[in-house]
């Protein structure tokens, strides 16, 4: 497969976090001015189509790498991953700014929305949460990105058109795509019939994609600089 033109930094030897944590944290191609993130590799397409199917493959092979991963998922219609009346439950709705429950068998930890950003929640939001605006998203993203994120070497994020320093679509012909919303700057894309795209990878080969993935992290690649807002 052949890589479109991507802007290329200097070379990071064995793992990029390790690096980090011996030069400061600092990303070689971010300036002290930015926030210290990694390289973020977002996965989009029509819901049903298999993102979450391809970076459930790609989590392994980039590890067996040598990288850390870490991985964020889109949840536009909000999301219940704790029980009504358990004791975290009580927490939050005390008003506890976050509440980390923590245990031999890891650790979650649970932040409220932020109120100022929040808009009605629809009447079929199964969510205890409000939805949100969509910029509302991405700059918290890149804010728990930096807070939780920052000793990975690679974030593969999935539903996040607008988050990226690679983009990759992905593609089956028996699901029907939707209209792109704007211009996408696409890295690559995954698919199970070819398109006569630049960069086309099919889902038996993703052991390739994880390659150009790892190969991309270790060079720093950076499309552009995500800046948290302030």
């Amino acid at each position: 497969a052949r890589l479109m033109g991507l802007t290329q930094g200097t070379i990071v030897p064995s793992s990029p976090a390790a690096s980090r944590q011996q030069e400061g944290r600092a990303h070689p191609l971010v300036c002290c001015t930015m926030a210290v993130t990694p390289m973020i590799v977002s996965f989009v397409g029509t819901s049903g189509v298999g993102k979450t199917t391809v970076v459930e493959a790609l989590v392994p092979l980039l590890r067996a790498s040598g990288l850390r991963v870490g991985t964020v998922k889109h949840a536009p219609h909000g999301h219940e991953v704790d029980r009504v009346g358990s004791d975290s439950w009580r927490h939050q709705a005390a008003g506890a700014d976050a509440v980390l429950l923590a245990g031999a068998a890891g650790a979650v930890l649970f932040l409220p929305p932020e109120p100022q950003r929040a808009l009605q929640t629809p009447a079929h939001h199964s969510s205890q949460y409000p939805a949100q605006h969509p910029s509302a998203d991405v700059e918290r993203i890149v804010r728990l990105i930096e807070a939780h994120l920052v000793d990975v070497d690679v974030v593969l994020a999935e539903g996040f058109m607008s988050l990226h320093d690679l983009l990759v679509v992905v593609h089956r012909k028996e699901v029907p795509a939707k209209p792109a919303g704007g211009e996408r700057d696409v890295w690559l894309t995954i698919t199970d019939e070819p398109l006569g795209l630049s960069v086309e990878f099919g889902f038996e080969a993703l052991d390739g994609v994880a390659e150009q993935i790892a190969r991309q992290a270790r060079l720093g690649t950076r499309r552009k600089p995500i800046r948290v807002p302030r």
